[in-house]
C-alpha cells in the first residue's frame, strides 16, 4: 500500500476489472423499496489502509472529524503486528477522496497510549454531548459467550473509562452492539426520537447472532445507567412499544439466511430513510435495506450474492455509511467496511484492513 505519509488513508486508486459486478439472484427478506431503486458501488475509488486491524465503525464528533475504532492491529500506519493493539481509537480527517487517519488511543505511534493493549472490541461508537461512548465485548470467553459493558472518553478518545456493570453473557441474552448515529455529535435526532440514544443488538446463539436484530434505548442522559434501558416489544397501532422488562423484546428485522452481530442502521437525513447494512454470510453476500423508523417496516435495497467479487468464504464484519460524507442531495454516500477470511481475500482485496468505497443512490421516481 503506496502512502502519502504515514497516516494518510489516501493511497493511488487500484482500478479492478470488478467495476460492474453481476451478483447471483438470491430472495431476500423483504420486498423492494419503494423509494431506493439501486446502487452502484464505485470500485474505481476503493481505497485501503491499517492491513491488519478489523472492524472500523464511525461516528461524527463535535470536532467536524469522525472518529473510528479497530481491532487487533497497529491502525492507520500501522501492520497486523506494528503497533498490534486487542483495540484502538482513531481520529479520520478531512474529506473521503484525501482523508487522514490518525491513532488517537493505541496502535503505531499513537497520540495516546492503549487503553486496550490485551483485551476488547467494540463493532459500535457513538459521540453524544461531546462523549464518545463505545459497546465493549470484554472478551472474557470464547465468542459469543462474552460479556458485554459500556466504555466512553470526555477527552475525544485519549483515555476511557468503563462500566462495572454488564450485559451478561448467556444463551439468549440480548447483546448491545451498535449505536444509531444522527449527525455530528448526535445533534440531528428527529424530533419523534429526541432525548434518547438507540443501540441495535442480537440473543446470543450457539453460533453468533442467529438470524434477527433487536433495538434498545436508553435516555442519553443516563446512558451510564443500567436500569435505564429499554427494549423493543413490538408495536401497537404502528407505534413502539417499550418495554424495561428485556424478556419482552421482540427483532426488529429478520433474515432467515443469517445475521452478523454488528448489524445496524443510519439516518439519512435528506431521504428521511434509516439504511440498514447486514451480511447474511461471507463478505459477499450484503444486504441493504430502507425504512422509515429506526424498527421498519423494511424493505430491500440490494440482496448481494457476491459483492466486490468476494462470494461466500469468511465473514462481512461492518458496513457504514457516515453522515459526514453524505452529498448534500443524498445520492452519493461513502462506505467504511470491513471483511474478514478467503473471500476477503479476492475480487477487490478487501480482507482485514480499512476500506473507503464510494457509493450512488438511484431514487425512483427521480
Amino acid at each position: 500500500m503506496k502512502l502519502i505519509s504515514r497516516q494518510w488513508l489516501y493511497v493511488l486508486p487500484v482500478v479492478y476489472h470488478l467495476t460492474t459486478l453481476t451478483a447471483t439472484a438470491a430472495e431476500p427478506p423483504y420486498p423492494p423499496s419503494d423509494v431506493i431503486e439501486g446502487i452502484t458501488w464505485h470500485w474505481e475509488t476503493h481505497r485501503t489502509a491499517a492491513p491488519g486491524s478489523d472492524l472500523w465503525p464511525v461516528t461524527w464528533g463535535p470536532d467536524g472529524h469522525l472518529y473510528t475504532a479497530w481491532g487487533d492491529g497497529g491502525g492507520f500506519g500501522g501492520t497486523n503486528s506494528d503497533g498490534r493493539v486487542s483495540m484502538g481509537f482513531g481520529r479520520i480527517e478531512g474529506p473521503p477522496e484525501l482523508c487522514r487517519g490518525v491513532n488517537v488511543n493505541g496502535g503505531k505511534d499513537p497520540e495516546h497510549p492503549a487503553s486496550f493493549p490485551k483485551k476488547g472490541k467494540t463493532g459500535g461508537i457513538l459521540f453524544v454531548d461531546g462523549i464518545l461512548y463505545a459497546r465493549l465485548n470484554l472478551q472474557d470467553g470464547l465468542w459469543p459467550d462474552v460479556n458485554h459493558s459500556l466504555a466512553w472518553s470526555d477527552d475525544r478518545g485519549a483515555t476511557w473509562q468503563q462500566t462495572s456493570w454488564v450485559f451478561p453473557k448467556g444463551e439468549g441474552n440480548f447483546k448491545p452492539a451498535r449505536f444509531l448515529n444522527f449527525g455530528k455529535d448526535y445533534a440531528d435526532v428527529p424530533s419523534e426520537l429526541a432525548g434518547y440514544v438507540y443501540i441495535y443488538g442480537f440473543k446470543q446463539t450457539g453460533t453468533g447472532a442467529g438470524d434477527s436484530v433487536y433495538l434498545s434505548r436508553v435516555p442519553k442522559e443516563k446512558i451510564r445507567s443500567p436500569g435505564a434501558y429499554e427494549f423493543f416489544a413490538g408495536l401497537d397501532a404502528k407505534q413502539p412499544i417499550w418495554s424495561a422488562n428485556v424478556a419482552d423484546i421482540q427483532p426488529i428485522f429478520k433474515d432467515r439466511r443469517g445475521v452478523i452481530p454488528t448489524t445496524g442502521a443510519v439516518y439519512h437525513p435528506i431521504l428521511k430513510r434509516y439504511l440498514l447494512a447486514s451480511f447474511h454470510t461471507g463478505p459477499g453476500q450484503l444486504g441493504i435495506f430502507d425504512a422509515p423508523r429506526p424498527w421498519g417496516p423494511w424493505t430491500t435495497v440490494v440482496y448481494y450474492e457476491d459483492w466486490g467479487g468476494m462470494k461466500n468464504e469468511g465473514h462481512g464484519l461492518n458496513c457504514d455509511f457516515p453522515q459526514k460524507w453524505m452529498s448534500d442531495d443524498g445520492r452519493t454516500l461513502w462506505c467504511v467496511f470491513s471483511v474478514y477470511g478467503a473471500g476477503g481475500q479476492t475480487g477487490i482485496e478487501a480482507h482485514d484492513k480499512f476500506n473507503l468505497v464510494k457509493v450512488s443512490l438511484s431514487l425512483k421516481g427521480k
